[in-house]
């Protein structure tokens, strides 16, 4: 399984757009790509930060609440 589908899969699938993207599966390619942030879900929360965090291997970091 790619790093994408993984880090799609770790997402919450909420579609809610808050993280700045259309869906989850693209952020999940921004992560990948190191064009976005591992916290910028809010619906995943501090938990979601962690999962993203042991997939990609970057420092767990607070939850980035500024794009509600």
């Amino acid at each position: 399984m790619s790093l994408v589908e993984q880090l799609n899969n770790a997402l919450p699938q909420t579609q809610c757009t808050r993280c700045g993207f259309p869906d989850c599966a693209s952020y999940a390619q921004a992560i990948a790509r190191g064009e976005a942030g591992i916290n910028q879900c809010p619906p995943g929360g501090v938990e979601g930060v962690r999962r993203l965090a042991a997939l990609t291997g970057l420092p767990e970091v607070p939850l980035d609440l500024q794009g509600q």
